[in-house]
């Protein structure tokens, strides 16, 4: 019996601690202790399973209420002024005490997050942490105004190179360009995503899926319609950085735009396939200085060309190199103006004539068909590139189906700036553009490969002598913006007015922007735009785009665009 006592005596009295804590804790929070709460429910249910009897219970509550009174007696002397009504009196918790609860809480809710499948603390992939996501949509509805008094039939040359060849002495009309009737409402999508990833130790990937009717390189606008078909999804970028300092960074792959340029020269939308060194160098606070040496494939010639000859023609792969050298110049917190010199130099996109072809025998290729561009829009120069041997059997009315080639080499010059400053607290940019062809020379018109009669664009109106011929080396753009350039916030606004003059040879008509003139070169005129931000993440905007031909037939056309644009 001494023994059993000797083991109640601790619990009773640690029962009986408890049972007063938690009194003193209810008078101390609620002013009164509550005859029927969860600690005497717990005595209460102690009697009921016979752990304790009930004259053991009774004497525990009543020594409970004792040791909490006496308790609360002490803390009342450190602070004697009696409780206003409302006013609630706390005792000190020691540190240790709110340690050993905080310590329990959160294993209890780790425990039950693991029990209910709703957190798993560091069982989340470690990758996730090294992703980013971004994209953008757009919903477009586009407008082509034609003049009525422009130049027919005008033969769609960039359709022929990609469709044909077309037989001169057909019986078929080539392709031609639509220049008289206006197409309205035409509705448009523009969607990409992109994933850019952390690869450690300063490397990174960067993978990004874009819309649009084809694969060409200026444009991942996608036309709806077409009886409700799914649209196409193409690789838009893919590529991989290093940065091995804070001022270096080599990116290969398939990339963005590594270049300050403006739409004059490259479309919005183009991305590059190469390889690119990039540095950017603070001088000092306020002045930088940046420079990007690259170089792009444009096009490989395939190493079986032609398939159905044992000799293979030897390789004439297209190719541009670029340096880009530039500074920044802060002047205030308010005013920033860059400049950069740049010089893109485009190897074999000259066409040239074939060897003599004797398609008469059911050749069906030549050896100089590589040559022509891959992809074309309008305005550059070009000739016949097929030498074709007429039929003896019929000299007069033989076969010639044809390609067509460019008629010059593009070394392109580019001097672009830009101010960014404030107008009464508005922002303002101011750009400028000039570019020349460097490689630009009249003369390789009539070189003794081309020849007047091989020249099928670019003459003026009346006939198609030497003196008519009319093409040029120069581009150049000014654009003033007020407001917010990028609108990212709701109610942020803009307003654009550009003019633009690009001669047929300032530079590929293939690389420029898709929507003056509906794309290429051999264009000049004005756009207006105009933006509103509807939310952080979307906008409205407004483009009209008022262009026609500088040399050669008139060919007036007027662009609308309406879009509805989205980030996230």
């Amino acid at each position: 019996m001494t023994i059993g006592k000797a083991r109640h005596r601790p619990a009773r009295a640690i029962l009986a601690a408890a049972i007063g804590l938690a009194i003193f804790a209810g008078s101390a929070h609620a002013q009164s202790a509550p005859s029927d709460n969860a600690t005497i429910n717990l005595v209460r249910l102690l009697v009921k399973r016979g752990v304790l009897t009930q004259s053991d219970a009774d004497g525990l509550i009543a020594q409970a209420n004792a040791e909490a009174a006496q308790a609360q007696k002490l803390a009342g002397t450190a602070n004697a002024a009696p409780a206003t009504p409302g006013q609630v009196r706390v005792t000190y918790v020691p540190e240790v005490v709110r340690n050993q609860i905080k310590d329990e809480l959160r294993q209890e809710v780790v425990a039950q997050a693991r029990t209910e499948h709703w957190a798993e603390p560091g069982k989340l992939p470690e990758w996730l942490d090294r992703i980013s996501w971004s994209g953008d949509m757009r919903v477009r509805d586009e407008f082509h105004y034609y003049d009525k008094g422009n130049a027919y039939p005008v033969v769609d040359f960039a359709r022929l190179n990609r469709t044909g060849p077309y037989d001169l002495n057909g019986t078929n009309p080539p392709p031609l360009l639509n220049t008289r009737e206006n197409r309205t409402n035409s509705l448009r999508i523009r969607a990409r995503l992109g994933v850019n990833v952390d690869l450690g130790e300063n490397v990174t990937a960067g993978i990004r899926i874009a819309s649009g009717d084809d694969n060409n390189p200026v444009s991942t606008t996608g036309t709806l319609g077409g009886g409700l078909a799914k649209k196409d999804i193409w690789l838009d970028q893919a590529w991989l950085a290093w940065k091995p300092t804070d001022w270096a960074k080599v990116v290969g792959g398939r990339m963005p735009n590594p270049f300050m340029s403006t739409d004059l020269v490259y479309s919005n939308d183009l991305n590059f396939d190469g390889i690119v060194g990039k540095f950017n160098v603070p001088v000092t606070e306020e002045i930088g200085a940046f420079a990007n040496v690259g170089m792009f494939p444009i096009e490989y010639q395939a190493d079986d060309f032609p398939s159905q000859q044992g000799i293979k023609s030897a390789s004439r792969d297209k190719w541009m190199t670029g340096a880009q050298i530039g500074g920044t110049w802060r002047f205030s917190e308010d005013t920033q103006w860059k400049l950069a010199l740049a010089y893109y130099r485009f190897d074999h996109m000259r066409g040239e004539l074939s060897s003599p072809c004797q398609v008469y025998l059911g050749v069906n290729f030549c050896d100089t068909d590589a040559t022509r561009s891959a992809f074309m829009q309008k305005g550059n120069s070009l000739f016949l590139i097929r030498d074709i041997v007429p039929d003896p059997n019929s000299p007069s009315n033989y076969a010639q189906p044809q390609f067509v080639g460019l008629v010059h080499d593009y070394h392109v010059a580019d001097v672009n700036t830009q101010l960014d400053t404030k107008v009464a607290g508005t922002p303002l940019r101011l750009e400028a553009d000039y570019i020349r062809n460097m490689a630009y020379h009249r003369a390789d018109a009539f070189r003794p490969s081309v020849g007047l009669n091989r020249l099928v664009n670019n003459f003026g109106a009346g006939d198609f002598s030497e003196s008519s011929y009319k093409s040029g080396p120069v581009g150049w753009m000014v654009r003033a913006t007020l407001g917010d350039a990028i609108p990212e916030a709701a109610r942020d606004w803009n307003v654009s007015l550009a003019y633009k003059y690009l001669q047929p040879d300032a530079t590929l008509d293939g690389l420029a922007d898709a929507d003056f003139h509906l794309g290429g070169t051999n264009a000049k005129g004005f756009v207006l735009t105009g933006s509103y931000g509807m939310s952080k993440y979307s906008w409205l905007s407004l483009r009209y785009f008022n262009a026609r031909e500088v040399f050669g037939p008139p060919l007036s056309i007027d662009v609308f665009q309406l879009d509805m644009n989205a980030r996230f």
